[in-house]
């Protein structure tokens, strides 16, 4: 792989999300800079042996900057590496990363062990239930997890969740559900995660979790939809 290589890659893209630098002096078109969300991410630049899940890739870029520190990353999207701009990344990498085409709420059939950190950045409003999303990720950590998502900043005192008829937010008909703060500190409570941190800017927050017993709630809920619907 050289320069010139690269460009030919990041050109044959008709649109990239991440703008990143995807071999050195080669710099995606992406419309969204992620790098601000990795350094909020608080993550240590030495990530040496630890397994990582990471919900929706899309492009590629934590994958591949948590992995030069020496993560495991698993990466997992709805989407074939294909669709976005996984494949071209690999492509100009030089390198396969371990990629899973597979939804969200199917991972609990793929049996994986719980990994020491999961990321899902940008998911759970595009999910239609929620808590389930959430349900399924608590299943799939065993320390730590952090989700980011959009949120709506009403009625900070209780906890609501805005929900987007149609294609109203943004003419995209993927998104469901803005929750405010407090709503989501109380689904993941639920789902067996206490926040430690987060950090809410304008539109979007960040909640930097560590597992605890979840509730019976939504485990009751879920396993009563497996039982007698044949659901994950």
């Amino acid at each position: 792989m050289d320069r010139t290589q690269a460009e030919r890659i990041v050109a044959s893209r008709p649109w990239w999300y991440h703008k990143f630098e995807i071999y050195p002096g080669v710099v995606t078109p992406g419309v969204y800079d992620p790098g601000g969300t990795l350094k909020q991410l608080q993550l240590p630049e030495d990530l040496g042996g630890v397994r990582i899940l990471e919900i929706g890739p899309a492009d590629g870029y934590f994958t591949k900057t948590l992995t030069a520190r020496g993560a495991h990353v698993t990466a997992v999207d709805y989407a074939p590496k294909d669709q976005y701009g996984f494949a071209a990344m690999e492509a100009a990498s030089g390198r396969t990363f371990n990629f899973i085409h597979c939804n969200l709420f199917d991972l609990p059939n793929l049996e994986l062990q719980p990994f020491e950190i999961v990321i899902c950045l940008g998911v759970l409003y595009h999910l239609p239930d929620m808590c389930r999303g959430i349900h399924v990720l608590r299943g799939l950590t065993a320390k730590r997890m952090i989700l980011e998502t959009r949120i709506c900043v009403r009625h900070l005192d209780e906890p609501i969740a805005e929900y987007f008829v149609s294609d109203s937010n943004n003419n995209d008909d993927t998104n469901f559900w803005a929750p405010n703060p407090l709503c989501c500190n109380q689904m993941l409570e639920d789902a067996g995660f206490v926040v430690e941190s987060q950090w809410i800017n304008d539109n979007r927050g960040m909640f930097r979790c560590v597992t605890k017993p979840p509730t019976r709630k939504l485990s009751m809920a879920y396993e009563f939809l497996r039982k007698h619907h044949g659901e994950a």
